[in-house]
């Protein structure tokens, strides 16, 4: 900003430029926003610093499987339509995607953890729940009763925390839950919730400064004297938006004082708390079946309109009724995957994929399956093994689409192997269209 008057207060929007493709399904009368995906692979993303020397991610795929709520995705003309896109300032690298179908007694859900972990381990284990417990009492950090405020997934959420120094940052907070039925049983918590990230400049920002680090959640239990422990139960952030995360304990909370507690001072905003105790009979038969695609074409549609869902503590969503053309975003220069048809790319995870930018949309259609049998119901699940790399001016590589990733390569951008015949033959055939 040139010759800014004097006393004028300057305000930059926090805007979500980088984190993930986006996830839309046939809802029976349009396409609607389910969640992000693709969002464990981060190449280049600098992660802070050790010993005076920039740490960053390893250059792996993100293997995930996302969750459809249940009735979201129904069928059209026989078929399952879903649309993946780029709308952020990133490129992504498609390699494998397929529908699971889990059909289940109508009375229970099923859920994955969409928690982060390893990138290039799958998340895969599905969760049958059945009659789950809410919380006793649920406090925010100030003390505050937020029980009822997580009684359903709507989309009020927890908030109200203190900002930290950078976008994605808070001060250290706590939500604290009393869970009397879990005590000296074993159980396992179910939150449902998003994260604001951090990018690639902010990681560096924050591993220059010094005196502020990232603090990922952990559990605390209470230690029988009104004071707090450290649990061994994991706990991850969940990987972006409207995300289910499950924390076990083996042995359940103390007799005396059931109650944990979650730490962190990453901005994460849950939505809805249950838990389950593992009593006998709790556990649902599943028929899970894997659809591959049977078409795919790869085109230009441009970038939906975002809005805040869920007021000032909702994630940012989009409308994919509401499109525009021109891109938000400086273009990042390279060859990408030519339009059209795309579907031997995704067929299995072979380094042969479809590569899409800002503004692309890849249109999968699968084949409908009979309608469940008397009892059950259905529940969809995305798996994806895909590549991701965000045009952050911070980020490794991140200036144009090349170099390639790999699957098993050891570090990016450097140590991508030279291509082989056949993938020398997909880069000849599919990489043709150069964008400037």
């Amino acid at each position: 900003m040139f010759r800014p008057a004097i006393d004028e207060r300057l305000v930059e929007i926090q805007v979500l430029k980088g984190s993930c493709g986006f996830l839309y399904v046939w809802t029976g009368e349009q396409f609607e926003f389910v969640t992000d995906m693709m969002w464990k692979s981060a190449l280049g993303m600098p992660l802070g610093i050790m010993a005076g020397e920039t740490l960053y991610a390893p250059p792996v795929p993100s293997l995930e499987y996302v969750r459809i709520p249940p009735g979201m995705l129904l069928e059209r003309n026989g078929s399952y339509e879903i649309r993946i896109t780029e709308e952020l300032w990133e490129v992504g690298y498609l390699d494998e995607v397929a529908l699971v179908a889990v059909d289940h007694p109508v009375e229970s859900e099923v859920y994955v953890n969409e928690a982060f972990a390893a990138p290039d381990i799958a998340n895969e284990q599905m969760y049958s729940v059945q009659a789950p417990y809410a919380p006793e009492a649920a406090r925010g950090d100030d003390g505050t009763d937020v029980t009822e405020l997580l009684a359903m997934r709507d989309f009020q959420f927890v908030g109200g925390f203190t900002p930290g120094p950078f976008q994605g940052t808070t001060q250290l907070h706590d939500l604290e839950f009393t869970l009397e039925k879990a005590a000296g049983r074993p159980s396992r918590l179910f939150l449902s919730g998003w994260l604001f990230p951090t990018d690639a400049s902010i990681n560096v920002a924050i591993g220059q400064a010094g005196d502020f680090g990232v603090i990922p959640p952990y559990i605390e239990v209470s230690d029988g004297t009104g004071g707090w422990t450290r649990s061994t139960a994991q706990i991850a952030f969940p990987t972006g938006k409207n995300k289910t995360v499950i924390v076990d304990f083996p042995n359940g909370l103390p007799v005396a004082d059931p109650r944990m507690r979650i730490r962190t001072n990453m901005e994460i905003y849950w939505d809805e708390a249950f838990y389950q105790v593992e009593d006998a009979g709790l556990r649902a038969p599943l028929l899970r079946r894997r659809l591959e695609p049977v078409s795919a074409e790869l085109r230009f549609r441009g970038f939906s309109r975002v809005y805040r869902r869920g007021g000032r503590y909702g994630p940012h969503w989009f409308d994919y009724s509401e499109v525009q053309a021109e891109s938000p975003w400086r273009t990042m220069p390279g060859t990408y995957t030519r339009l059209g048809d795309v579907l031997p790319l995704l067929a299995a995870a072979d380094d042969q994929y479809v590569v899409f930018g800002a503004g692309d949309e890849m249109a999968l259609r699968f084949e409908a399956l009979p309608s469940p049998a008397d009892g059950k119901t259905r529940t969809f699940f995305l798996y994806s093994d895909a590549f991701l790399k965000d045009a952050d001016l911070n980020t490794l590589g991140g200036r144009t689409v090349e170099p390639l990733p790999r699957h098993g390569q050891q570090d990016y951008p450097i140590g991508v192997p030279e291509p082989d015949s056949a993938h020398a033959a997909f880069i000849a055939r599919y990489q043709t269209r150069v964008v400037e």
